[in-house]
């Protein structure tokens, strides 16, 4: 077992929302907010292979037929998944170019927090237990998408670096959010700085996973 960190953008949270996600209530799946409150049954319905690969591949796509479930009529995939994207980082090769290429892991968040650049919002730190296999009926353990050797399928989004949470992250595995404002973080990335945040909320509940064993550090 391993405890991977990672991160998760997150786009038009109010201060309060992501201070209450920092300090309690953790980083909730659509499907586990929409619905209010879910049963175990209701989770092993939920966490399959094919609502994995929906998530993954048609996040935006309209679900069909129509679930049974009246709470997610007209929703897409992504709208009502139980897995949560992550990111920790990912490489690719280029053989042409006889080179790899890295993707940053707080990029790809960035992007995702401010709506590529449109407006603000929250990067989370955070970490993830993951195996090495396949595991996506077990809620406790997140998915590797990003490893070739566990999930060897082509993946269109492979450079997102992807770890699939599910259901929910708790509060005590965030270490902090940040704040970025997304034009003056584009304006500051082409003139070649990383950005700063403009707020920060640590955790003073975290428990670092450092003090643990099998840290799988951000690329």
């Amino acid at each position: 077992m391993f405890y991977q960190k990672v991160v998760k953008g997150i786009a038009n949270l109010s201060d309060g929302d992501a201070d209450q996600m920092v300090y309690t209530d953790g980083i909730q799946s659509n499907w586990w907010r929409l619905k209010g409150s879910v049963s175990e049954g209701e989770i092993a319905q939920a966490l399959t292979h094919e609502n994995l690969v929906h998530h993954l591949d048609d996040y935006d796509t309209p679900i069909s037929p129509p679930p049974a479930d009246p709470a997610l009529h007209g929703m897409t995939y992504g709208e009502a998944s139980a897995f949560i994207s992550t990111s920790a980082g990912a490489i690719q090769r280029d053989p042409k170019n006889s080179r790899n290429i890295r993707y940053s892991p707080f990029l790809t968040a960035l992007e995702f927090a401010t709506d590529f650049y449109a407006g603000d919002g929250y990067i989370f730190y955070a970490y993830l237990l993951t195996i090495g296999k396949p595991a996506v009926e077990m809620r406790q353990f997140s998915e590797e998408v990003r490893e070739l050797h566990v999930y060897p399928g082509f993946r269109k989004y492979h450079h997102e670096g992807e770890i699939a949470a599910k259901i929910g992250i708790p509060a005590i595995q965030i270490e902090k959010a940040e704040k970025y404002a997304g034009p003056q973080s584009h304006s500051d990335l082409k003139s070649g700085y990383l950005p700063n945040p403009v707020r920060t909320v640590p955790n003073p509940n975290h428990v670092s996973p450092d003090r643990l064993a099998n840290v799988r550090e951000l690329l």
